[in-house]
């Protein structure tokens, strides 16, 4: 229960709200900041929260964490959205959606501010007349899409402030017909500002009344005599179709739109929007998300369009979004209709073509979180390894690492389970399981120096590779055990430590005390995994000898079954799994096995399989 000293010091803060719109900030024992929240009135959209019998699940786990309460009061809702974005930005609260990567994305920069303007890419958007076209998510997609800029227009692409004072010779470019050379300056103002404008179409997606106007152009430089022109025009248009060709039609209304998708796995996600410029599926964003846990796709999406198109520089007539985003998205309207001086719809659709764009806008979601998720497993692989190497003062990085753990029930059918992890990953391989030799009952400390001795000699005898390190599952007295199995054949230069279950602590031959270290980590989630999975292995395997021991045993002690009852039910079931798997009324079909004899087996069997090992 929440500490009622707590509730009534945050509900005497609640009095002095009044019904002022703003932001309000949760925080917990600590004094993070665990959540951040906007409100059209303060004072009742805070008190909600204190209420522990919340149906959403979100709010429930919020208030379990939820300590004390700070808040900031604005003008309007309006503002309150504008505001929630930048202290979301600033605080990064765990039970907040949010925009995982904070950096700041890549846009492409005509400096429209200028007499001769040039395109550049930039992280830096600046109120200074220049116009500017992204985000871009990839910044290889944002460099190619400058070079094909370059390649088709003949824009300047030397930095100088034009004009100059004196003329100077122009560079390659000009001489490879890929700059109009104002530096010289044979060039007007005006000739330039036509090309200029070529370009700012080209961007914002108006390929079509591009390639109308330079068609337009070229035919009256034609008609002029001006061929040198007309060619320079002919070459461009040729080149924007070539592009155009590339590009599927997806709407022939030739509308602009963003189709956005969603995908979530626990906490992660991905939005994808695919861009439709003209009709035209023209380019692919990707966007990383994080604190999905207790947040459905319309609170997902209501914090993506509030952080992303208040951002952009160039609004699509309309936005398609799942039917499972559907919900109140005025505020944010309203600040776009302010910000751009125009608005844009948003469309739910169910079925017809633009629910199977959203479909695909999904998959590339789904795609594109599955690599992010991936890459990284990979990295933290990668980082655990290196921290284990500096932690455990290890020799050399280790890339392969064995564990070893005992299982039996109640010192019965006694089995060891290796498993190996190469690289950070399971490695199937070289997975093993014994069948311990030299020890029944409950001596896990003596079988894993049976196991580790059989482990390391056939190793050596069939000149194997060592591995880089071995973890024992279990404390002090089961790793001197282990050691002492290495430095009987020599090989006690193998690191070796020992991991305890209770308290995660890490045991090193030789030293009485064990060491802690931060269990989060990669390098003790990636000990975790190891002996989690040397645990499952070794329990199945210790659960199918035992049942196999105990089936015998089982067939053996029922009355009326002899040697040959025995063997006609393993026939007739081919395996011991099916006879344990059998009904009544199959075991009944087998030859010499009537009604009551069926039914004792079929009671003996099915006591068997309550009984589980530890």
């Amino acid at each position: 229960m929440k500490d009622t000293l707590v509730l009534k010091t945050i509900q005497e803060k609640i009095k002095n709200l009044g019904s002022l719109p703003g932001c309000y900030l949760w925080k917990n024992q600590m004094g993070q900041v665990i959540y951040v929240g906007k409100a059209l009135k303060l004072q009742s959209r805070v008190r909600s929260y204190l209420n522990p019998n919340q149906k959403d699940r979100k709010t429930r786990a919020l208030f379990v964490e939820l300590y004390d309460l700070d808040w900031i009061a604005t003008r309007t809702e309006k503002e309150a959205l504008l505001l929630e974005a930048t202290l979301i930005k600033k605080y990064n609260p765990k039970f907040n959606v949010r925009l995982k990567d904070d950096k700041k994305y890549p846009f492409l920069c005509v400096s429209t501010s200028e007499d001769y303007p040039m395109v550049f890419l930039t992280r830096k958007v600046k109120d200074n007349g220049d116009r500017y076209f992204g985000p871009f998510t990839d910044v290889k997609a944002a460099r190619d899409t400058l070079e094909l800029i370059h390649r088709i227009f003949p824009i300047r692409k030397t930095k100088l402030k034009l004009p100059l004072p004196k003329p100077q010779r122009p560079c390659l470019n000009f001489h490879m017909g890929r700059c109009l050379g104002p530096c010289q300056g044979n060039i007007t103002k005006e000739t330039y500002s036509e090309l200029v404008e070529e370009i700012l179409r080209f961007l914002e997606g108006k390929k079509e009344r591009l390639v109308a106007d330079l068609k337009s152009a070229m035919v009256s430089a034609s008609a002029k005599m001006e061929y040198e022109r007309a060619g320079f025009l002919k070459q461009r248009i040729e080149k924007i179709n070539q592009l155009r060709e590339k590009q599927t039609v997806v709407s022939l209304d030739g509308g602009d739109e963003d189709i956005l998708g969603i995908s979530r796995r626990d906490d992660e996600g991905q939005i994808v929007i695919l861009e439709v410029r003209g009709g035209r599926l023209e380019g692919k964003k990707s966007f990383p998300l994080s604190g999905l846990s207790f947040s459905d796709d319309e609170e997902a999406f209501t914090s993506f369009l509030r952080d992303y198109y208040l951002n952009v520089t160039l609004l699509p007539s309309i936005v398609f979004l799942p039917i499972s985003a559907k919900g109140n998205y005025d505020v944010f309207l309203e600040a776009i209709l302010e910000k751009f001086g125009t608005s844009i719809k948003l469309k739910f659709p169910e079925m017809g073509p633009k629910k199977s764009l959203l479909r695909l806008a999904e998959k590339n979601a789904d795609l594109s979180l599955t690599e992010r998720i991936l890459a990284t497993k990979l990295r933290d692989q990668t980082v655990a390894m290196k921290e284990l190497q500096e932690k455990l003062n290890l020799p050399t990085l280790p890339r392969t690492i064995e564990c070893y753990d005992i299982s039996h029930f109640q010192g019965s059918s006694p089995v060891a389970s290796g498993v190996m992890f190469v690289e950070g990953k399971p490695y199937k391989s070289g997975y093993r399981h014994y069948k311990m030799r030299g020890y029944e009952g409950i001596n896990d400390p003596g079988m894993i120096h049976e196991v580790i001795a059989r482990r390391l000699s056939h190793l050596v005898n069939e000149e194997e590779p060592l591995p880089d390190l071995i973890v024992i599952d279990g404390g002090l007295t089961q790793l001197s055990r282990a050691a002492e199995a290495a430095n009987a054949l020599d090989l006690g230069h193998i690191p070796m430590v020992g991991l305890a279950k209770k308290r995660e602590e890490i045991y090193f031959p030789g030293e009485k005390h064990p060491y802690s270290f931060d269990i989060h980590s990669p390098m003790m989630r990636l000990l975790r995994n190891l002996r989690d999975e040397a645990h499952r292995f070794g329990v199945t395997f210790q659960r199918l000898q035992r049942k196999k021991k105990a089936l015998k045993s089982i067939l053996d002690d029922i009355p009326d079954i002899g040697a040959s009852r025995r063997k006609s039910i393993l026939t007739y079931f081919q395996s011991k799994k099916k006879v344990t798997d059998a009904t009544r009324s199959e075991l009944e079909k087998v030859q010499g096995i009537g009604p009551v004899l069926a039914e004792k087996i079929y009671t003996n069997i099915q006591n068997l399989k309550k009984i589980e090992p530890k």
